[in-house]
């Protein structure tokens, strides 16, 4: 656990946290012999004066490295997905699926596009370069480590314009995933399973109408793994739309 905050210190607490004692891995392979102020202050980075209230809130664990290939910034799109048609009666969902799966020694955020007819699908890397989204899944981001043992998926109330709803909800079926999502919650996670959702923009028109629907909302993907920080990859903003008209009235 991290040195309190306030309070009383002791300076075996103090060599604890900095030796990584009471964690799953030894992160600085020091001994617990060091019983030094000045040895464990500069083994923690610190620069003279070496004082305990230095310690304040110190932790020796770190992020779990993660590797981003999308624009994750919340802002930005990340992945986004239209489509339009035309008909005397027209009911239209355009859907992306989300998932983060477990493939030792990686976790992945995942993204694809339901339906391989969409008018347009597209994924932004890191420099807002745009890729071709299709039905199989493109990685967002990545953990760089094996041996995970829950992730979960934060998603923001999805926002939308125009005529129609929005959706998002835990899916399995369809993102071809072990588990639904559940918001903001972690899931254990073994080797080769996967949670996911599927976010839609759904529309619809008749009688001459044309209506659109625009959806967007924000995910934040983290993962956790003894030893270390519960870590998270990035905030990413995912997008689509749909637009219904209608060439008829019944």
């Amino acid at each position: 656990m991290p040195v309190p905050g306030s309070g009383a210190l002791s300076l075996a607490k103090i060599r604890d946290e900095v030796d990584g004692v009471g964690y799953a891995t030894n992160l600085y392979g020091h001994t617990s012999s060091q019983t030094s102020l000045g040895t464990i202050s500069n083994t923690a980075g610190f620069t003279d004066p070496d004082a305990m209230s230095d310690f304040y809130g110190y932790t020796s664990i770190s992020d779990i490295p993660t590797t981003n290939y999308a624009q994750n910034n919340g802002t930005n799109d990340a992945a986004f997905v239209r489509d339009a048609h035309t008909s005397g009666i027209v009911f239209l969902s355009v859907t992306l699926e989300v998932r983060m799966r477990r493939a030792d020694p990686y976790v992945y955020l995942e993204v694809r596009e339901r339906s391989a007819n969409y008018d347009f699908a597209r994924w932004y890397n890191t420099s807002n370069t745009a890729n071709t989204l299709s039905t199989t899944y493109v990685p967002l981001a990545r953990w760089n480590l094996t041996g995970i043992t829950a992730i979960k998926m934060n998603w923001s109330a999805v926002t939308g314009s125009g005529f129609g709803s929005c959706y998002l909800a835990g899916e399995t079926n369809g993102p071809s995933a072990t588990y639904n999502a559940q918001d903001d919650t972690f899931q254990t996670v073994s080797n080769n399973q996967s949670i996911a959702f599927a976010f839609s923009s759904n529309a619809s028109a008749e009688c001459y109408a044309s209506n659109v629907r625009n959806c967007s909302f924000t995910v934040t993907a983290t993962a956790r793994k003894s030893g270390y920080n519960d870590t998270t990859m990035g905030t990413y903003k995912i997008a689509g739309r749909a637009t219904a008209t209608s060439n008829n009235c019944f």
